[in-house]
């Protein structure tokens, strides 16, 4: 038993390095390209930008079914390669799909965004549901450093050619065509090793498959699908009740304070789900201390980067970001209660498909995503966006921290149980 936590701490401990040092590298060239590119392009653009982003987010987790999880708890090596090459054509069909339904939705009611944003959208979140599948299978392997490698290859494509497409003129959908080549670039590499794992769909075993795993579907599905819609929902909602500098600003302050949280919740709930897996059926009764170890050094770091972007950190960006941008330090100070309450689930949240609770997350994000129209559709009627965003960051929060309970309180039976 020693043993085999020591390999944890060595093996594992060095996946976990890889990652947050790909993640870091990667997220370092968008933030200070985004600083550059975020002044230059101005809020407007930024605000477009950010719904597309929101649309891509939103497609490559539907049109996947989240059932890329099913890689990393999977014992088959042949039903994972088939379930691999299955979800690729399905991804296809479903983003073809989306595209048809919003186009024949558009022509009806005449919605804000634009098809031709909307078809960059499918675009980019085609390739992006085909990265994430295959990040997912590098994870079953433990192929880290070459995920790794994709990040970094990813941020710096898309940051240069965001700056070409300035210089060209291009200044409207500029930082959009940068993440599609960035994110089809990417992809490549990611297929460039995956390629002979490419077999010739067989739907017999992708249901049977499917079926073994019934929790995904039934929860895992539903749950990432309304997590998805609920984190990035909000800027489709607020171009409908204020403008796209609104969004510019609610999007930029977030991604302020979301990044640092992603750099290492990413890294760790990679590394954390694939060992958890492994430890259920092993050492059930570790789980709860080193969930409770992953959370505290979790919520510290991100504590003490949030005390420094609101003492300090937000102003040096707002100078950075020239005249246009003044007034984000609200936005920051706001939303910091969300963004303190989600660093301590966000590093394990993939702990309740391995506990068999995925009702946790799918509760969880019915509400989120409830709380996200609500709070758009207060702040919108009353023309108050501080509103919007003082309802948004403490509802969201208390939700988190309400769901970290329940978890931890499962995990507490499995120490108590053994």
């Amino acid at each position: 038993m020693k043993k085999r936590l020591e390999k944890f701490k060595t093996k594992n401990a060095k996946g976990v390095l890889s990652l947050l040092a790909g993640n870091t590298v990667a997220q370092i060239i968008m933030i200070l390209g985004g600083f550059v590119l975020g002044r230059w392009y101005g809020p407007e653009h930024n605000g477009t930008y950010n719904v597309f982003l929101s649309f891509v987010a939103i497609l490559s987790i539907l049109t996947t079914f989240r059932l890329e999880n099913i890689f990393v708890i999977s014992k088959s090596t042949k039903a994972i390669r088939n379930l691999f090459s299955t979800l690729l054509v399905i991804t296809s069909l479903a983003t073809l799909i989306f595209f048809i339904g919003y186009a024949i939705a558009d022509e009806i009611f005449s919605l804000r965004t634009s098809l031709w944003v909307i078809l960059l959208s499918s675009i980019a979140g085609l390739f992006t549901a085909w990265y994430n599948l295959q990040t997912s299978l590098f994870t079953k392997y433990q192929l880290f450093n070459i995920i790794s490698k994709g990040f970094v290859l990813n941020a710096l494509i898309s940051v240069g050619f965001q700056f070409i497409f300035y210089f060209l003129g291009y200044k409207e959908n500029g930082l959009i065509y940068g993440t599609i080549i960035g994110t089809i670039v990417s992809c490549i590499f990611f297929f460039s090793i995956t390629k002979g794992r490419l077999k010739r769909p067989k739907f017999s075993l992708f249901k049977s498959t499917v079926a073994k795993n019934k929790e995904i579907v039934k929860y895992t599905l539903p749950s990432d699908s309304l997590n998805a819609i609920a984190n990035n929902l909000m800027p489709i909602l607020i171009v409908f009740y204020f403008t796209k500098i609104e969004v510019a600003f609610f999007a930029m302050s977030a991604k302020m304070l979301v990044t640092p949280l992603l750099i290492l919740s990413n890294a760790m709930s990679k590394v954390f789900f694939q060992k958890s897996a492994s430890m259920i059926n092993h050492q059930p009764e570790k789980l709860y201390d080193l969930s409770l170890k992953v959370i505290l050094y979790n919520v510290g770091a991100i504590a003490a980067f949030l005390l420094g972007m609101n003492v300090i950190g937000v102003y040096i960006l707002e100078w950075v970001l020239g005249d246009e941008w003044q007034g984000l330090h609200i936005y920051v100070f706001i939303l910091s209660f969300w963004i303190m309450c989600r660093s301590a689930m966000n590093p394990i949240s993939q702990i309740v498909v391995v506990i068999r609770k995925n009702h946790y997350a799918l509760y969880f994000n019915i509400y989120l995503v409830l709380i996200t129209i609500f709070s758009v559709l207060i702040g919108g009627t009353r023309k108050d966006m501080m509103a919007t965003l003082y309802i948004y960051s403490l509802f969201a929060g208390i939700g988190y921290l309400i769901q970290l309970y329940f978890v931890l309180r499962k995990l507490h039976q499995y120490k108590t149980n053994y």
